[in-house]
């Protein structure tokens, strides 16, 4: 909370990943040996009460962790969205998520230079390393096709769970810019990660790719501690 309560002022959209909007007994029940943070969603609606939250819940199940935005009420939307990209056969589940359902979350922004879709995305975790799988390489199709589908200038932001030189990774990256490669962004993990003192693991997760009409005017690796996953920072315009 003190992130939101630091940032909500200059801050006009947050793209969230592994949002929960249940009750804090029934998480505890399911996730003895972790600190998950029920009615999530909605402590966080209570604090940016400037903004219009959306939760983006899996298979009308609330339960799970999924996906939300807050977009700041001053900035006209057009529509609040999200389609599932990839779907299981047999979901499994240990612990977090895997092999689970995994959406799509996208806002159309109204400007005065024309519309904007922003995308938030939360790729696959399959409990080892971020690299191809067949089901990664499916997902990924799926949201580029969307994303070919759109004119207006987008944005694609989220935990990708897909290290730097995946073919999944260059599937999205096609006709559009990966500011996490282009800015030589060393890591977007913090220390609460489990990894993050061995220099042999990649520390690569998030990203934010822009389509060629966003004009970048800032781009940066927040330094607040939030997770074992960095804030990443876009000012941007058209």
């Amino acid at each position: 909370m003190r992130f939101f309560r630091r940032h909500k002022d200059d801050i006009d959209i947050f793209c969230l990943q592994e949002i929960f909007d249940t009750d804090q007994d029934s998480l505890d029940a399911r996730h003895p040996d972790e600190h998950v943070c029920g009615k999530l969603f909605k402590k966080i609606t209570k604090e940016l009460d400037g903004f219009e939250g959306s939760f983006a819940y899996f298979d009308d199940n609330r339960d799970r962790q999924s996906l939300a935005m807050f977009v700041k009420r001053t900035i006209p939307i057009k529509t609040i969205a999200d389609f599932i990209v990839y779907r299981p056969e047999i979901p499994q589940e240990t612990g977090s998520a895997v092999l689970s359902s995994r959406k799509l979350q996208y806002a159309t922004i109204e400007t005065p230079q024309g519309d904007c879709v922003v995308a938030n995305f939360h790729g696959l975790w399959n409990n080892g390393p971020k690299t191809d799988t067949s089901e990664r390489i499916e997902q990924s199709k799926k949201v580029k096709e969307f994303l070919d589908k759109i004119g207006s200038p987008k944005v694609l932001c989220g935990d990708f769970n897909l290290l730097p030189e995946t073919e999944s990774l260059k599937i999205l990256e096609q006709n559009m810019k990966n500011l996490v490669k282009e800015t030589d962004v060393s890591s977007t993990r913090t220390r609460l990660y489990r990894h993050f003192d061995n220099p042999d693991e990649p520390k690569f997760a998030d990203y934010i790719l822009t389509s060629p009409q966003i004009k970048i005017k800032d781009f940066k690796v927040l330094p607040d501690l939030v997770s074992d996953h960095a804030p990443l920072f876009l000012e941007f315009g058209l």
